[in-house]
């Protein structure tokens, strides 16, 4: 203990380490949390800020609740509430927010006589606010629980209903994919497949009505091969829920400069151009460039009846001479 309490008295003297990053003088440990914060080439699943203002009902908390169990586990809820959250009149308390929550995604919870049980979810690109969309709550199960996931599993994302009718809920589309798909991989193992959630909506003059997420568990089966001749898993859907029922209200969409900067992909992800070779849907095709082929000097083989007679020959020659 003594000597415990020696090197603490010594290191108490030492200074921080200094260092640099992006022309700054930072400590080393401030280094590291600014590199852990940096945009990475492949990045980690996104993370969603669940926030509340400072009125709000029970049926947009128990909303709240849902949104955060089918976003689990990359959602963090802070239950303080807050004023600086109106996004639609200043974002910069949601911005600075995700900012130092390190997260790209948020979602604010409402109730006002104007706008009763509101609910406004919305995405992050480079400290700004690029899109949002804000929802009326028209039904949610008061007792819902939640869904079960495993821990590392990924939902499998189903749309039913009128989403390429306009130019809106094609937005709204990709809206959802990115706020629920988690993290980002090349291939996916069957044993963490179970979730399924159903976005159902219909549309009502030029415009997106009523919209549900539904959610249910898939279970897989291991196939009988001798019956069905195949290795296909039986597949069963089973109800985790009642359906959350949405109505949208008002959007923010971003502009075409930001919208399309937020799409760029970095060198080292963009596939490497191969010139001569194309593809073509699940085909590849190659382009061959040849030389000036000499056929009159490939040896070839050589048959009777493509051989001319002496006789043919005479009168070509004797043809080539009246001409001349």
């Amino acid at each position: 203990l003594v000597y415990c309490i020696i090197l603490a008295i010594k290191d108490m003297g030492k200074k921080a380490r200094i260092t640099s990053y992006d022309g700054k003088r930072v400590t080393a440990r401030g280094k590291r949390a600014l590199e852990a914060r940096a945009a990475k080439v492949y990045e980690s699943s996104k993370i969603a800020i669940l926030l509340r203002s400072t009125k709000t009902s029970e049926r947009v908390n128990q909303a709240l609740r849902v949104v955060r169990c089918l976003k689990t586990p990359d959602a963090k809820l802070l239950n303080r509430r807050r004023e600086d959250v109106r996004v639609f009149d200043d974002a910069s308390g949601v911005e600075r927010i995700c900012q130092r929550e390190d997260a790209a995604l948020f979602g604010v919870i409402s109730h006002s006589k104007k706008r009763p049980d509101n609910l406004i979810l919305g995405r992050i690109f480079d400290g700004q606010i690029l899109d949002m969309f804000e929802f009326g709550v028209d039904f949610v199960d008061m007792q819902a629980k939640g869904i079960n996931k495993m821990l590392g599993s990924k939902p499998c994302l189903c749309f039913v209903g009128d989403w390429n009718t306009c130019e809106l809920a094609r937005k709204l589309k990709n809206f959802f994919i990115d706020f629920f798909r988690g993290e980002e991989v090349d291939t996916i193992n069957l044993a963490g497949l179970d979730a399924v959630y159903v976005f159902a909506a219909n549309k009502v003059e030029e415009t997106i009505g009523l919209i549900q997420i539904i959610p249910f568990r898939l279970s897989l089966r291991r196939a009988n091969k001798l019956k069905s001749g195949n290795n296909i898993p039986i597949t069963k859907l089973m109800p985790a829920g009642a359906p959350l029922v949405l109505k949208l209200r008002r959007h923010h969409l971003p502009s075409i400069d930001l919208f399309k900067a937020s799409l760029k992909l970095p060198k080292q992800v963009k596939p490497k151009k191969r010139k001569n070779i194309q593809r073509e849907a699940e085909d590849t095709l190659g382009t061959l460039h040849l030389g000036r082929q000499q056929v009159d000097d490939i040896h070839t083989r050589k048959f009777l009846a493509h051989k001319k007679r002496r006789t043919e020959v005479d009168k070509d020659t004797s043809a080539a001479q009246d001409d001349d």
